[in-house]
């Protein structure tokens, strides 16, 4: 019998998550309406909203994540409407890390895009640099991480924004090398890790290329080093989903599909909440 991973992108309602007694076996995340159990904290977890914040119906939790991509080309309108979104929200924590679509977080990108001759992308590249140099300072209604870390509710949270290379938008590195320098830098003892890029072979099957896309530099960092509870990323819109390997459960929570439709629900996870908080 064929234990190839499902390469469909379900809805909420028959997302699947690989039970841990057995990878090739499938069972159902946390419902939204489901009770929180005590002792625990709920991560509603989201990814590739891509300015499209409106009609997402965000459920009851504790710690809200947010993967990347939530705008369309980082412009300061965006990330201020992204903002005015984050606090209008009710979770105690909200963290946030950049994606590719986020240019003007990436100020080595910008630094080159400003340079070249014509325009890749107009209305980024004619900002003036003094627009968007502290454009993290924008986001008042979070916690953003850039390859670093924070400690909340006793979970160890470390985020990263980059990925191979994607088709010369911003945070992309070279596989191999650069990339293991970036995962490197993640501490070991991290509960959960958010990247926007997932891993190889989890949750990264393109099936218009009809290949997967993640990082095997990260993969490697994931499950022989880091370990973590949790890893959140997006990038890949059709992977959408959760998988785990008995370890680390892996979700992938792109809202927007393919065709930049948010129509995925946010995905929930509940983790017991760390004994000495």
């Amino acid at each position: 019998m064929s234990t190839a991973p499902i390469q469909h992108r379900p809805s909420l309602s028959t997302t699947l998550i690989r039970d841990v007694s057995n990878p090739h076996m499938y069972k159902y995340p946390v419902p939204h309406d489901a009770p929180r159990p005590p002792g625990y904290t709920r991560f509603v977890c989201v990814s590739d909203t891509h300015s499209r914040t409106d009609p997402i119906q965000m459920p009851y939790g504790d710690v809200l994540i947010h993967a990347g991509d939530f705008t369309e080309l980082g412009l300061p309108s965006e990330v201020k409407k992204f903002n005015e979104w984050l606090g209008s929200l009710p979770y105690e924590y909200k963290i946030v890390i950049a994606g590719n679509h986020e240019l003007t977080f990436d100020q080595e990108f910008m630094a080159d895009l400003i340079k070249q001759d014509f325009y890749y992308f107009p209305s980024v590249s004619k900002l003036k640099p003094e627009s968007y140099e502290n454009v993290q300072s924008l986001l008042t209604n979070c916690i953003y991480l850039q390859d670093s870390e924070v400690t909340v509710r006793g979970f160890r949270i470390y985020g990263s924004p980059w990925q191979p290379w994607f088709y010369g938008w911003g945070f992309n590195l070279p596989r191999g090398q650069a990339l293991l320098e970036k995962w490197n830098l993640i501490p070991d003892g991290i509960d959960i890790l958010i990247t926007h890029g997932p891993p190889l072979g989890f949750l990264d099957w393109v099936p218009k290329k009809m290949q997967r896309v993640g990082c095997v530099e990260l993969l490697n960092t994931i499950q022989r080093r880091i370990q973590p509870r949790l890893h959140v990323f997006g990038h890949i819109h059709e992977g959408y989903g959760v998988m785990a390997d008995g370890t680390t459960t892996y979700v992938n929570a792109s809202v927007c599909t393919m065709n930049y439709q948010p129509l995925n629900p946010p995905i929930v996870i509940d983790l017991p909440t760390p004994r000495n908080t």
